[in-house]
């Protein structure tokens, strides 16, 4: 470059029989260029896009060609080890002295925040209670032998019971469409074991109860 703002800029050189080249990339478009050693840690400009960087040595880091200091092993732009020639990627390690039933609450509340709130566990309760009346209300109904009536009053006692356990995850009052669609991984695998456990259960229960009595008669 013939810039007199940049005396010490240099242009790409070919590679040439008998001198030793130095192969980079330019850190901003990746384009290739090879220059010889006696330009080596000069100023460069890219004629691809133009930018300005200084071309590597053994003081500037052949990744981001930042200038290092002598010694430098780990270059701080962009962690490239000089020795290793590889990337070093940074990694936070954070030592929680805290006792375990500390993390275990943590833990638990990161997952059912409504748990220590008092209003979303009395919601939770209510739900509860509403749903368990409808359930004897829907087998009451299925005993009279209205089948599809007593099913959707059980439908419904669901769908209650599992409004009560959203407000537990989502730690504040939210319908349970809303609650579904924030729930994170962890909360969702709660919910689906939360509401359908008991489920299971209560029909095994059941199956087991009406096969005794059917044996018994």
């Amino acid at each position: 470059m013939n810039s007199p703002d940049f005396p010490h800029i240099v242009k790409a050189l070919e590679k040439t029989k008998g001198i030793s080249m130095i192969e980079f990339k330019c850190p901003h478009c990746g384009k290739d260029y090879s220059v010889g050693e006696d330009d080596a840690g000069k100023m460069f400009e890219c004629s691809e896009c133009g930018n300005i960087f200084h071309t590597p040595s053994p003081q500037c880091c052949p990744s981001c060609q930042k200038l290092l200091d002598p010694g430098v092993i780990v270059c701080v732009r962009c962690g490239f080890n000089l020795k290793t020639k590889q990337k070093m990627e940074t990694v936070i390690h954070i030592d929680d002295g805290s006792p375990i039933w500390l993390k275990f609450l943590r833990y638990v509340y990161d997952i059912m925040p409504g748990l220590f709130r008092p209003l979303i566990v009395l919601s939770f309760l209510v739900c509860i209670a509403l749903a368990i009346t409808l359930v004897f209300l829907g087998l009451m109904v299925i005993a009279m032998g209205v089948f599809f009536s007593g099913i959707a009053i059980c439908s419904g006692a669901l769908m209650v019971y599992a409004q009560g356990v959203a407000l537990l995850l989502a730690g504040e009052f939210q319908l349970l469409k809303s609650a579904l669609v924030d729930f994170k991984e962890k909360q969702m695998w709660v919910f689906v074991l939360m509401v359908f456990g008991p489920c299971g259960l209560l029909l095994a229960a059941m199956f087991i109860i009406g096969k005794h009595i059917n044996n018994i008669q």
